[in-house]
């Protein structure tokens, strides 16, 4: 951290009105070390910020989660990421100078009418870089939109600490931002076309990803009425169903059964994109696969579901067919 960081600090510092939470969310990756170190810099400068410390889901990456979790940060916010960071602890720490999202809002009366009514959650992804000159600006109207709606999460990544990632989404200058694995927007931002893409998104076309985010916070519910409302599975939940993450299965397999049991004709749509899934996962995810078919109950599948038991499947393979045919069964003489 530069003399000019800790001199922004400090300024900062003394504009708190409270405390404000920050939680380093840690993992293995060697990032996590630098992270924790800035952090506790920053505590040390600024003694209103609360650290807190927690494990990162599996298969994430280490972050720096601000308040409740509205804004994440996959960098060290030193430099030109500093500001806008800064001004993100203030308005999402939760309790930390109260008016700071009024201010990202101030004059944005278009952004907060158009965002209004947002009733799909949206996961913001910004890449940025050391010294990029657009990147802090960019970041403040990312930051905006997560200010105007609760839906609105933002995760800021620093694409040179996490050059795997950037490459993984084919992110080659920065700033680019990406929503919903379907919009992508770089360098200068025109705020009017994210939110036009932002309220305008087909729900049965979210990625995986953000139904897979909003299971983590919680929102299943959410997804379950969505879906029921519109009478449609969303296609990107069968990506889940067939995940090779247990903990990423077992959020849609609780969905899925909930749906089976409210109306089984709409869950059931799932039945043949799942079937086709189980010659290419590994013997786990065909047991839950399988699981998730039983409860769905479609008695087309009694047959296959006897080819498994008689097959060359993995014990718990087989089990996992037993229960499912004694549970379509089961629904077919009730």
């Amino acid at each position: 951290m530069t003399p000019e960081d800790a001199d922004k600090i400090g300024q900062w510092q003394e504009q708190l009105e409270g405390d404000a939470r920050i939680t380093l969310r840690s993992t293995d990756d060697e990032q996590t070390g630098e992270l924790l170190t800035f952090c506790e810099a920053l505590s040390r400068m600024a003694p209103q910020v609360v650290m807190g410390q927690e494990e990162a889901d599996p298969g994430d990456l280490p972050a720096i989660e601000i308040g409740d979790g509205a804004v994440t940060y996959h960098a060290i916010p030193a430099g030109t990421k500093l500001s806008p960071f800064l001004q993100a602890v203030s308005a999402f720490g939760g309790g930390a100078r109260g008016s700071e999202k009024d201010h990202l809002l101030a004059s944005r009366e278009d952004v907060v009418h158009r965002l209004k009514g947002l009733d799909v959650p949206a996961y913001l992804r910004l890449f940025v870089a050391p010294n990029c000159p657009f990147c802090p600006v960019v970041t403040e109207q990312a930051l905006t939109l997560a200010a105007a709606n609760s839906l609105v999460h933002l995760a800021v990544i620093d694409g040179t600490f996490f050059p795997e990632l950037a490459e993984s989404e084919n992110v080659r200058s920065a700033p680019t931002l990406l929503l919903d694995g379907h919009f992508r927007w770089t360098g200068r931002l025109n705020l009017g076309e994210v939110l036009e893409a932002l309220t305008q998104r087909d729900p049965a076309e979210l990625s995986a990803d953000v139904l897979e985010g909003m299971l983590k916070a919680g929102n299943g519910s959410q997804l379950i009425e969505m879906m029921l409302e519109r009478e449609v599975i969303f296609p990107s939940l069968v990506d889940l169903l067939a995940h090779e993450k247990i903990f990423v299965r077992v959020g849609a397999m609780m969905v899925m059964e909930e749906i089976a049991h409210r109306r089984r004709d709409i869950a059931a749509q799932v039945t043949d994109p799942l079937w086709d899934r189980l010659s290419e996962v590994n013997d786990p995810v065909k047991g839950d696969i399988i699981h998730v078919l039983g409860e769905i109950g479609d008695e087309n599948l009694l047959p296959p579901m006897r080819e498994i038991i008689d097959g060359d499947y993995d014990l718990e393979v087989k089990e996992a067919a037993r229960e499912a045919i004694m549970k379509i069964t089961d629904r077919v003489h009730t």
